[in-house]
């Protein structure tokens, strides 16, 4: 019986020890450390089904500022409706209603028109009914009619206890309705009980899944998303949607959505219940009857060895068998049973007398190493406040001689920050520390030095001692100071940023007049583009800096995008006031600017909004001022106040802008073709691709007005991309039904500057297996000279392919007949303007004869439009013209009807001829 209690006290009390342990929860950090760390060992590559539609910051360059219009979305969706997807996430809240009607409907088609799976987000959220408040929880859905069209998935995530988020519940029953997360819908996954965790596997590194911008989507880049599994959210770090992580550090939420897809797809990790690691724990501990019979090194070796062993298992386990075994319980019982087998093992005497001899070695130096080697200042003092030790670090810290400090009362030394009755009081009553942080005045020359200063009390038999550890908290004042002046300002111009932007207009209020400027540069596009954006970087600071320079110190002026400046004016006198104020700030814009190599002159435009006459809400005071500032540019007015009318019409060109991407992705546009006629002969030619948009609400658009949307918003790339392939399709029908002619469209000047897009265009003509030596393509003068040597860069890329070029309206321009001579040109066009009082006006026929003459000259041949009499036609037969086009000839038509228009003209073009003879003689 007396075995027992030798053999197993030791062993109850390790298992008690282990158990404490165990419940108190201090192994779990050290748990989680080991998971993490053997997921960042092994970087796993998911299933190549997750394609992630990012909201980042190139798409918000380019739609603008978040929020979007809805209608953006709903054309996202439409995207995606023609990719077809195996199913897709859409992780952006649809909660609440956007003001827009129209564009809410619109999201609610798009939705209602998928053949897909498709999930959206819903969020717990604190409060009661009605959205009171209290600790009731609750769900924020999607609208109803978004929900009638597509499933609802929860997307919260919960951090653990160090604050980071590691699983993902498959379900969980709120207000007695139950709700599958949206990554356990994607996945199929069924049958889990309500709360219950699945670990995110975050070994699958986010770079293992495809990712395509938003705005690519847009554009019409979805080849990639067809079969995939789609998540589309936010990436951009100004968004601030990112989920702290292990591993990884964070990631954006959708990201983090994605990753927990991807690990439920590889099969989630099943976890080993800890009750089984604790069996295990306590099992180790019964061994310690068998390690007192060895030495204390044998003991060690293998309490380390069995450590490698459950942690190699733990790893393999996890690898092979996607099991998860909580090793820490057995990590720790093996320590603890080690350290008790080895202090009852045989030779514990000769471990003590090591011990022994370490501690007698160490016992002397102890204190005086510890204050030498510690960085902090540290004063040890006695219960009546005088000095016993100190170190360098502290006298250094006060600015004093440390033989000074000895027998010092710390009341002097550290002056107001405590009362050593109070402090004892204080640390007696319970309080293991005291102190905090204060700013101290020492040093020889008396600068404040902001110090932090921790109290703590020690007993040394009956004696009662106390130590005051100072840091130097400068570098770390600084640090707060450099980090909140980031947070709140534009790193490249030092320029307060949008953060203090919106703080300033939330201070708004209708009885104060306020003014708000929106700045935009004009030509700032081009400087990036022709030298660099190091040279763009360096006009901003340069900008940034004189426009500061004009304001007084009440006014706020600030970056909030590439080129766009924003300045707050309170309390104005007049608009006469702001007037000057814009004018002066427009003329320091103008100003030239001289950085490293080069001289650069920009303009600007500025749209003002008041307040209270405009809105007295800072976003809505922001959105008139913006819309007033593309007033100004479109006008070339330099610069607006807001009206509600010119409003109006920025509403109809977003609208239409939007309208219009969506009609060139649906193929919604036609083309009409005008026919070109030889005048000799009045044999047709050619054709004129001219393209024509009818929409249910802006009825039938004139070209001009949809041309310009498109290049104002780079949607002529796609459009130009449609109208070639469109007419290339229309030209093979037509020669398979004997109409064998050549095709004449326009280019714009977005493409003279891309010689990208002209290898594009060749590219089409190839896959359409046609001769490039058929088609022409017509420019403006005012197109070719906006940038001459990549104009004509750009066309020496078609013209060496064998396309034809022609200058269009030629006469109306500045075109330069020293860059006209480096071209490979086939004709000119003479501008309808000339011919159409060419019979009536001796100045025009005097124009046109002028530029037959060199054109012949130049060996170019002569298009003539605008034809409208049977005298035009005459008239510039006789002069040479080659061709000619205009409603004398044939108004422009559909595909369809050119067919039956040319048979007619060919019967009826012998009795033209003879009748023109006849009149002739």
């Amino acid at each position: 019986m007396r075995f027992i209690p030798r053999s197993f006290v030791p062993v109850a009390l390790s298992v008690g020890v282990m158990l404490i342990a165990f419940a108190s929860g201090i192994l779990q950090p050290l748990e989680n450390a080991f998971l993490d760390a053997r997921s960042g060992w092994f970087n796993r590559t998911p299933v190549n089904d997750v394609v992630i539609v990012e909201i980042d910051e190139r798409t918000l360059h380019v739609l603008g500022r978040w929020p979007w219009s809805r209608s953006i979305h709903a054309e996202l969706i439409d995207r995606l409706n023609e990719a077809q997807p195996r199913a897709a996430f859409y992780d952006v809240d649809f909660s609440a209603r956007s003001g827009e009607p129209a564009a809410d409907d619109a999201v609610a088609t798009a939705l209602s028109k998928r053949a897909y799976p498709i999930v959206l987000p819903a969020f717990r959220q604190a409060g009661g009914a009605g959205g009171a408040g209290g600790d009731a929880v609750v769900v924020t859905r999607p609208l109803p009619e978004f929900e009638r069209s597509a499933s609802i998935g929860l997307v919260d995530v919960t951090p653990t206890t160090d604050g980071l988020v590691r699983g993902i519940v498959h379900a969980d029953e709120i207000g007695g309705v139950a709700y599958r997360s949206a990554v356990s819908q994607l996945a199929g996954r069924r049958g889990y009980a309500a709360a219950t965790e699945y670990p995110i596997d975050f070994g699958i590194s986010p770079a293992a899944f495809k990712h395509v911008s938003y705005v690519d989507v847009l554009d019409g880049d979805i080849a990639m998303l067809a079969g995939k599994t789609v998540f589309v959210g936010a990436t951009a770090p100004e968004l601030g949607d990112s989920v702290p992580v292990p591993v990884r550090g964070s990631l954006p939420g959708v990201v983090t959505q994605a990753t927990a897809y991807a690990t439920l797809l590889a099969g989630s990790p099943t976890r080993v219940s800890l009750w089984l690691s604790v069996g295990l724990a306590v099992c180790v501990c019964f061994g310690i009857p068998s390690l007192r019979r060895m030495s204390w090194r044998r003991t060690a070796l293998i309490a380390l060895a069995a450590i490698a062993g459950v942690l190699v298992f733990a790893v393999l386990l996890d690898l092979v068998v996607r099991m998860r075994l909580d090793v820490m319980p057995v990590v720790f019982a093996t320590l603890l049973s080690a350290a008790v087998g080895s202090a009852l093992s045989s030779d514990r005497e000769g471990l003590r007398a090591i011990l022994a001899g370490a501690r007698l070695k160490r016992n002397e130096a102890l204190i005086s190493s510890v204050l030498s080697a510690s960085s902090d200042g540290i004063i040890v003092f006695s219960r009546d406040g005088v000095v016993q030790d100190a170190n360098a670090a502290s006298a250094m810290l006060l600015g004093r001689a440390l033989a000074s400090l000895y027998g010092e009362n710390v009341g002097r030394l550290l002056p107001g920050i405590f009362e050593i009755e109070t402090l004892d009081a204080q640390v007696s009553s319970g309080s293991k520390n005291a102190g905090g942080r204060y700013e101290l005045t020492v040093g020889v020359d008396e600068s404040p030095v902001p110090v932090e200063v921790s109290i703590t009390r020690a007993t040394v038999g009956r004696q009662v001692w106390f130590a005051a550890i100072l840091r130097d908290a400068t570098e770390r004042k600084r640090q707060q100071a450099l980090l909140k002046h980031q947070a709140t300002h534009d790193v490249l111009t030092g320029l307060p940023n949008r953060v203090l932007l919106s703080r300033a207009l939330e201070n708004l209020n209708g009885s104060r007049r306020t003014a708000l400027f929106m700045l935009d540069l004009d030509r700032f596009k081009d400087v990036n583009d022709a030298l660099g954006h190091a040279t763009g970087d360096t006009v901003l600071t340069i900008l940034g800096q004189r426009l500061r320079g004009a304001l007084s110190e009440r006014n706020l002026i600030a970056r909030i995008g590439g080129d766009e400046f924003a300045v707050v004016i309170p309390d104005y006198t007049d608009i006469t006031e702001l007037r000057l104020l814009a004018d002066n700030l427009l003329e320091r814009v103008r100003a030239p600017i001289n950085t490293n190599s080069n001289t650069v002159e920009v303009g600007g435009s500025i749209g003002i909004a008041l307040c209270p006459e405009h809105g007295t809400d800072g976003a809505a005071l922001l959105q008139r001022a913006d819309v007033a500032m593309y007033v100004a540019k479109n006008n070339h007015t330099n610069v607006e106040f807001y009206s509600e009318r010119t409003d109006q019409s920025s509403i109809r060109h977003v609208k239409m802008t939007s309208a219009l991407r969506a009609a060139i992705a649906n193929d919604e546009l036609e083309l009409h073709y005008q026919p070109k006629v030889r005048l000799h002969d009045l044999k047709c030619v050619g054709v004129e691709a001219l393209a024509r948009w009818t929409h249910e609400e802006f009825g039938e658009v004139s070209p001009a007005e949809f041309v310009t949307l498109a290049e104002e918003s780079d949607l002529i790339v796609p459009l130009t991309r449609w109208a070639v392939t469109r007419a290339l399709e229309d030209c093979a029908t037509w020669r398979a039904a004997g109409f064998d002619v050549d095709l004449a469209m326009n280019l714009s000047a977005r493409h003279l500057r891309d010689p990208a897009f002209a290898e594009e265009l060749l590219a089409i003509i190839d896959r359409h297996n046609d001769d490039p030596r058929r088609l022409e393509f017509e420019v403006t003068e005012t197109a070719l000279m906006s940038d001459p040597e990549k104009a004509v860069a750009v066309l020496r890329v078609l013209t060496r392919a064998g396309v034809r070029i022609s200058i269009d309206d030629f006469g109306t321009g500045y075109s330069s007949l020293a860059y006209l001579k480096h071209l490979d040109l086939h004709a000119l066009k003479i501008d309808r303007s000339f011919v159409k009082n060419i019979t009536a006006n001796t100045n025009d026929l005097t124009i046109v004869r002028s530029t037959l003459r060199m054109a012949h000259s130049l060996g170019l041949s002569v298009v003539a439009d605008g034809i409208e009499e049977r005298s035009h036609y005459e008239l510039l037969r006789e002069l040479g013209c080659a061709a000619g086009q205009g409603h004398w000839i044939a108004r422009s038509m559909a595909a369809e009807q050119l067919l039956a228009w040319s048979r007619a003209w060919d019967l009826g073009r012998p009795l033209q001829l003879s009748f023109d003879r006849q009149a002739a003689g």
